[in-house]
């Protein structure tokens, strides 16, 4: 044990045998040892001779014997149970170690502090490496080593060059065993393993060793913990027992890193919940999809670390993807006219995921999909596409994504399933604006529909009014607000025209509508200021979601029934008019052809008495023909005056005077039990007027108004006046509706007899009509031709039992003058020259020649008015006057007499005609007519008038 022979013996001295003790010490503790005289024993060192230590364990005895004190010293050599003692202390060490490091794992709260306890850990498990801590990523498709944290040693010999160093994983034995294998590896020189450790990274970092223990956890590979020493530093080579110590430190590492990292999501995870939340709660609240849209993006980019986004639609028409809305930072890579260009969605596996399949997509390296991406011109690197999707309708497209030097974007599984989340909730609240702009467009059709139909309508609830448009109010003359909650039947009067209560009738109507019948009546409304309206009314029930309501359509017809009832009068007016006209027409039409039959009855009766001695007894046969012709001839006057066209000698008369003027005679023809009315006005306007059609008139309404009032006792009012008619009064007139409005003065005949119902009113103007047994004349027919032929108008008021009002009105005129008739010379005289004689009746043209004959004249005769123009071209100016008819065939009248003054403009003309002068001189106004002569007329007047025109 000391490594000595016997011999060597002497040389040993106690110094050797406390060789850890220094000698004075030593010496002291063998001294105290052989005093206690017990046993002492300690751990020590010998110095063997040849200069090595040897670890003992020492024991010494105090000997006592008689050759006097003894030390007894024996020693076990502890070289064996000293290396198993460090050996233990190492691994206490390593467990020591090992322990600490998974409690401080255990409490620690970031990445940073995780990396931190593990270099920590592992530079005291061994210490010679210098140790750093690797992230595993996929970058540009090919997997790296990131360096995330590093132990001061390796920081001061590498220096700045650890920032954001990495370097990628070849396909080499190292990375094999630590990436893929998942087991630790050792390299003790890197530069003779080339095939472990790539060599260029051996030569640029100088690397002598290294040591990868890969952090795994449920076969998942967190990152790499390296241990490297370099190139001119002492090797280090691990004890085996290190390597367990090392794995295990590794996983609990591992173990922390994924707690933290499930942490990290969860927290991620909270997070994201909370934005989610808030972003829903921002999107619910956006008035229109641009501020939805604006807000979307704002929400996304919370979510997700992607710079740039985009809102696609897909068009139909184009077929095609259209973006619509986008980030400014896009305009960078293009113009908006590139950004909005469609992109074609078939064939485009991206595209139809996303709007035909309706999926979220997350494309993390778009060049690995470069077939769906435009990546010459848009350098995608990351692209994520959301369906704004809701009950399988996408109303659009959410894009997120990175661009060139951007760099690619991962997205954790959170993150993405909190932005389908936000796009869902945001094609919801899409979806919910374009039913709301739908809604409220349908709305405003609806109200717009409600408040301009021009028909007022009414919507009740319960009876009481709930809403109204603009024409009810209108019609109603209320405010709308004054009329809602009003109870309808407030608008109503008491009774309804038909005889019912408004309320039962209502009520009814209300009930009809509210079991589903669509009720359509006639009623009437009280409006504001008492008016009251017929109206249309259609009564539906509508069914909102709340209650029921009535729908009443409101139409007034009040104007409509006015203008019916207006119709019907008036249409009874024309007709009576027309049956008047054409009865008018067919009294002118016989008497114009019954004047050429008297022409030649009383002609031929006065040439006969004119050659007649007056003393012959014929004479009397012949006067008697010519009274009878007479009577004829004053039946023909009453004819043309029914039919307007009368002969009338007008001059400007006053009405009242007219009427005074008759008194007594009105008085004498009526009967005692009738009493006589008078209010008749002073200076009235005068009226152009023939005094003895005007007297026939006032004679023949007095007396048709005794008659109706027959033997009982009655009155009689004549009154007389002056009023304005305008057109809607002229309408109303039975006879004249197409008089001009102005100033006229009437006479009105009101008598209390029996009264006239409509069928008798309708035929009180008919020739001969009568309601009397023994009626008979013309009567009121010739009053409607007098009234007619003076251009006035007529008004019948009339009630069985009530009595009847005739109201004759006549123009005013605005001046005073009395305009007499020229009365006919005696024709005793000779006369000279050529007489043209026009006319289409053989009779007339006898008469007239020979009526002219016998006072000297020539005569040539045309039957109409072309054979005359044809004699005037040829006569020329030996014609000397022409006796001209007005109506005629082939050529009337006024187109002869217009052609005989081209050829002969000074050449005499007399019209001749079974009309009246009025009529007939009005259409030859200022064309330099000689005269005119009515038939019949007999040889002196005819010769009067030709004297008349020759000598003037």
């Amino acid at each position: 044990m000391l490594g000595a022979g016997e011999e060597d013996l002497p040389q040993i001295g106690l110094e050797r045998l406390r060789h850890d003790l220094p000698s004075g010490p030593a010496q002291a503790w063998f001294e105290t040892a052989f005093e206690s005289r017990v046993d002492r024993s300690e751990l020590g060192t010998w110095l063997r001779l040849d200069g090595t230590v040897l670890p003992v364990r020492l024991t010494v005895v105090g000997l006592t014997t008689e050759e006097g004190g003894h030390l007894f010293v024996w020693g076990r050599d502890q070289s064996e149970e000293q290396l198993i003692g460090a050996r233990l202390a190492e691994s206490a060490g390593l467990q020591r170690h090992l322990a600490e490091g998974i409690y401080a794992l255990s409490l620690v709260r970031t990445r940073e502090e995780a990396y931190r306890v593990l270099l920590g850990q592992a530079t005291a498990i061994l210490t010679g490496p210098h140790w750093s801590l690797g992230r595993i990523e996929v970058r540009d498709g090919h997997p790296k080593v990131i360096l995330a944290a590093w132990s001061p040693s390796l920081a001061a010999r590498l220096g700045p060059s650890l920032e954001g160093l990495e370097f990628p994983l070849a396909d080499s034995g190292f990375a094999r065993e630590v990436c893929e294998h998942r087991r630790m590896c050792f390299v003790e020189e890197a530069s003779t393993s080339p095939s472990m450790i790539q060599p260029a990274i051996v030569a640029t970092y100088g690397l002598r060793s290294l040591l990868g223990v890969p952090l795994v956890f449920e076969g998942r590979i967190a990152g790499v913990l390296f241990g490297a020493t370099f190139q001119g530093e002492p090797p280090t080579t691990p004890r085996e027992t290190m390597f367990p110590v090392l794995q295990s430190l590794a996983r609990i590492a591992a173990l922390a890193l994924e707690r933290l990292e499930s942490e990290d999501r969860l927290e991620e995870a909270a997070r994201l919940s909370r934005r989610l939340a808030q972003a829903v709660r921002d999107l619910a609240e956006a008035v229109d999809e641009e501020a939805l849209i604006a807000r979307l993006f704002r929400w996304a980019a919370k979510l997700a670390p992607f710079p740039e986004w985009w809102f696609n639609r897909y068009d139909p028409e184009t077929k095609g993807s259209i973006t619509t809305h986008w980030t400014p930072g896009l305009e960078a890579l293009g113009s908006p006219e590139a950004i909005r260009q469609p992109v074609p969605v078939a064939g485009n596996a991206f595209l139809e995921a996303i709007h035909l399949q309706q999926e979220a997509v997350h494309v993390p390296q778009c060049h690995t999909m470069a077939e769906s991406f435009d990546l010459a011109a848009w350098p995608f690197r990351s692209v994520v596409g959301l369906p704004l999707a809701h009950e399988g309708d996408v109303v659009g497209i959410l894009h997120g994504g990175s661009f060139g030097e951007q760099g690619e974007v991962s997205l954790s599984d959170e993150r993405f399933e909190a932005l389908k989340s936000l796009a869902e909730a945001a094609g919801l609240v899409m979806k919910r604006l374009h039913a709301r702009r739908a809604l409220e467009a349908q709305e405003t059709r609806f109200r717009m529909l409600f408040e301009q139909t021009p028909d007022p309508i009414v919507l009740l609830s319960g009876g009481q009014i709930a809403d109204v448009n603009a024409a009810a109010s209108r019609l109603f003359g209320l405010e709308r607000e004054v009329m809602l909650g009003q109870p309808m039947l407030a608008f109503c009067p008491e009774w309804q025209p038909e005889g019912g209560s408004s309320e039962d009738l209502g009520r009814h109507h209300m009930e009809a509508a509210m079991r589903g019948t669509c009720e359509q009546f006639e009623w009437v409304f009280r409006c504001e200021g008492g008016r009251e309206a017929i109206c249309q009314v259609n009564l539906t029930r509508l069914d909102p979601e709340d209650r029921p309501l009535l729908h009443a359509i409101v139409r007034d017809i009040t104007a409509q029934k006015r203008a019916e009832s207006e119709r019907v009068a008036l249409e009874r007016q024309l007709f009576q008019a027309q049956k008047m006209e054409s009865l008018g027409v067919l009294a002118g039409g016989i008497a114009h052809d019954f004047n050429n039959l008297l022409m030649g009855v009383l002609g031929h009766a006065g040439l006969a008495l004119e050659q007649l001695n007056p003393l012959h007894p014929i004479r009397r046969n012949l006067e008697a023909i010519q009274k009878a012709g007479q009577r004829a001839a004053d039946l023909t006057r009453q004819m043309l005056a029914y039919s307007g066209r009368g002969q009338f000698v007008v001059r400007h008369l006053d009405l009242t005077t007219q009427v005074e003027e008759m008194l007594h005679l009105l008085e004498v023809s009526l009967p005692k039990t009738v009493v006589l009315n008078l209010d008749l006005k002073k200076g009235l306007p005068a009226v152009s007027a023939d005094a003895s059609q005007i007297q026939q008139v006032i004679m023949n309404l007095v007396i048709n108004a005794a008659e109706a009032i027959g033997e009982t006792s009655g009155a009689i009012t004549l009154a007389t006046g002056a009023q304005r008619l305008e057109e809607p009064g002229i309408r109303t007139m039975l006879v004249g509706q197409d008089v001009p409005p102005g100033i006229y003065v009437y006479l009105e005949v009101t008598d209390t007899g029996c009264g006239m119902d409509v069928d008798t009113m309708s035929r009180i103007f008919e020739p001969f009509f009568t309601t009397k047994f023994t009626g008979r004349g013309l009567g009121l027919s010739a009053i409607m031709g007098i009234v007619r032929g003076h251009k006035g108008a007529l008004r019948v008021y009339s009630e069985v039992g009530q009595g009847t009002t005739f109201k004759v009105l006549f123009p005013a005129q605005s001046a005073m003058a009395d305009i007499h008739a020229i009365p006919g010379r005696e024709a005793a005289w000779e006369g000279t020259g050529l007489i043209l004689v026009v006319d289409d009746d053989e009779t007339v043209r006898t008469v007239a020649r020979e009526a002219l004959e016998l006072r000297g004249f020539q005569v040539l005769e045309a039957e109409d008015g072309r054979m005359a123009v044809d004699l005037v071209r040829e006569q020329g100016p030996a014609i000397g006057l022409v006796l001209l008819d007005m109506t005629m065939p082939r050529m009337g009248g006024e187109e002869a007499y217009r052609e005989m003054r081209i050829l002969q403009p000074d050449l005499r003309v007399i019209l001749s005609s079974g009309y009246n002068e009025v009529e007939a001189m009005s259409r030859f106004m200022g064309k330099g007519l000689k005269g005119f002569i009515q038939k019949p007329y007999g040889p002196k007047d005819l010769l009067a008038k030709i004297q008349g025109a020759l000598e003037a």
